[in-house]
């Protein structure tokens, strides 16, 4: 199983937090964008996370690596 962290910005009237989110996967990895997009809702203009505004986002693995996982899900659908 590999486990990454979707780190969201949550901005407010006078300061930005950091809230992360764990994720895992058993066999065809995820994106850290498809982490993302199952996490928040959609109202334009807006980006909102249990109710408060997301400002950006990024991910990390475990060992604090950057995880974007496009590569890994690649190398899963050629077989590799």
């Amino acid at each position: 199983m590999k486990v990454f962290f979707l780190y969201l910005l949550i901005v407010t009237n006078s300061e930005v937090n950091v809230i992360k989110v764990p994720f895992a996967y058993t066999l065809r990895p995820i994106t850290c964008d498809e982490a993302f997009y199952k996490s928040v809702t959609h109202k334009i203009p807006y980006t909102f996370y249990k109710g408060k505004v997301v400002g950006a986002h990024y991910c990390k693995d475990i060992f604090g690596n950057w995880y974007w996982g496009y590569e890994e899900q690649l190398n899963y659908d050629l077989g590799h």
